[in-house]
């Protein structure tokens, strides 16, 4: 890694606060060329899997200097059908080959967050997300999902209260998803809702999204 060369500061700041370690960023940030959060955030955890000290707090953080909180997590178990699941998973598995997966991202508007703000908030929710499918060993899914471009798309929600009932719908369609609040140390209140993120088969996905406008 060049002397010369420095880290976006934002940027590592962002990844670092997500649990990522302070080397690991860094390189990320590196060879991804500065160009975003995103573009780093997927180079470490397609590329290289998960950090193995994700699930710990970086131990030069202080509380204080911890923006973003994160609310539970929220991946839907899906129903199966008990008579004969081979034959339902067969079916179900051609139906989805035909069909393309997304990740989308619908923003509280009501915050006015500045578009560094918007862009962070939706990194954790994409991380977040992310993070959730593998625990709960959706691999294929975003196997299939990575393979078909990584769609993804960033929509307008009015408020808090519009997002959680998004967050509720997901949940009854058995739609993964995850929902970002934020520590409130800039720009807004703490414990404010920001993003909704959701993980799906784009018919899936346009159940609860189709009424929104594009960012």
């Amino acid at each position: 890694m060049s002397e010369s060369w420095e880290p976006n500061e934002d940027f590592l700041h962002e990844l670092v606060s997500m649990g990522i370690s302070l080397e690991k960023a860094n390189e990320a940030l590196f060879v991804t060329e500065n160009v975003s959060l995103d573009r780093a955030v997927q180079y470490i955890f397609r590329d290289h899997g998960e950090p193995e000290d994700f699930s710990s707090t970086p131990q030069t953080l202080s509380e204080e200097e911890h923006e973003h909180r994160e609310s539970h997590e929220t991946i839907p178990q899906r129903v199966s059908n008990e008579t004969d699941p081979q034959s339902d998973e067969d079916e179900s598995s051609d139906d989805e080959e035909e069909q393309y997966y997304k990740m989308s991202f619908v923003v509280n508007m009501s915050l006015r967050m500045g578009v560094g703000k918007i862009a962070a908030q939706v990194g954790h929710a994409c991380l977040g997300l992310y993070q959730d499918l593998i625990r709960h060993n959706e691999q294929k899914s975003l196997e299939r999902w990575e393979n078909m471009g990584e769609k993804k798309i960033v929509l307008k929600g009015n408020d808090d209260v519009h997002l959680k009932e998004l967050l509720e719908k997901a949940k009854d369609f058995h739609i993964p998803c995850y929902l970002v609040e934020d520590g409130g140390l800039t720009q807004i209140p703490p414990g404010s809702v920001t993003v909704l993120s959701l993980f799906g088969l784009e018919d899936e996905i346009n159940k609860l999204t189709k009424n929104l406008s594009l960012l």
